[in-house]
């Protein structure tokens, strides 16, 4: 037990030392740091302005309001800069491993996944971070939630485990990459899926659709499950509602179970010989 606290420890504070070293060479290029986020604002605020024209044709999403879908959005997005600021860089994996980076990841104390996440730092992820946390702190007061220090505090570790969803998914996916050498589209499809369609109301898709999306493929786990335990919607799910209200701890389970199919297929890899 102490050798695992131990490796942990020092695990967190070569995470820490990378990370650090990696946004403080992004950021020295100033006109393309601010360029590159205002890039990312402006592509995750093209969703918020669809639900907003959407909204204001239709007035309602499966009887959602546009209040409630915009504090969807908002955890939603919230959530996924919790994934894209210190994971994002998990996308070059591919990257990694095709131009032999890996073989120098193996002759290294720090293990391969903390040294694939620190490549370099994802600047438009600030974009989404900024957007994402100015919209919660605008929507979350105006939903139909009742707030209390319980629900905030809900929100906050809901937030949390909504990024650690996306970054378990993202995981597992990118580690059959040390099989099949390229994983990209496949991520790809399930970054764009997240995206277009965990800011809606899930059961919108039918009982089998929803199911589909919390248990094979769980991205209700990222905001929609949340939310609507926030907003007591739990007797409108096809589920019992002790897993909405225990969805936030999901996301622990899902990053876990990502990492650990993403150590083990490491030992697939195979150099290129670059």
């Amino acid at each position: 037990m102490a050798n695992a606290i131990a490796t942990l420890r020092e695990d967190l504070r070569a995470s820490r030392i990378l990370l650090r070293a990696g946004w403080h060479a992004a950021i020295s290029y100033r006109l393309n740091f601010l360029m590159t986020i205002i890039g990312g604002i402006a592509l995750q605020g093209t969703q918020l302005l669809f639900i907003g024209v959407l909204l204001a044709k239709f007035s309602v999403i499966h009887d959602w309001r546009f209040h409630d879908v915009a504090f969807l959005f908002a955890m939603r997005l919230a959530a996924h800069a919790f994934y894209v600021v210190p994971f994002g860089a998990l996308f070059s994996l591919d990257q990694a491993i095709q131009q032999g980076d890996v073989d120098r990841y193996m002759l290294r104390p720090a293990g391969i996944y903390l040294q694939v996440i620190t490549r370099y730092a994802p600047l438009m992820a600030l974009g989404d971070m900024l957007l994402g946390f100015a919209a919660l702190a605008i929507f979350a007061p105006q939903s139909s939630v009742h707030w209390t220090p319980t629900k905030v505090l809900f929100l906050i570790v809901a937030v949390v485990g909504g990024g650690l969803v996306e970054t378990g998914i993202q995981t597992f996916f990118g580690a059959l990459s040390f099989r099949m050498t390229s994983t990209t589209s496949l991520r790809i499809l399930a970054d764009d899926t997240i995206t277009r369609f965990s800011a809606y109301p899930l059961t919108m898709f039918n009982r089998w659709g929803f199911l589909s999306l919390t248990f094979a493929f769980p991205m209700a786990f990222i905001a929609y499950l949340p939310t609507a335990a926030l907003l007591d919607r739990t007797a409108q799910l096809p589920i019992p509602a002790w897993i909405v209200y225990a969805s936030p701890l999901g996301g622990l389970i899902v990053f876990v179970v990502g990492l650990a199919f993403f150590n083990r297929m490491t030992r697939s890899y195979n150099s290129p010989g670059s």
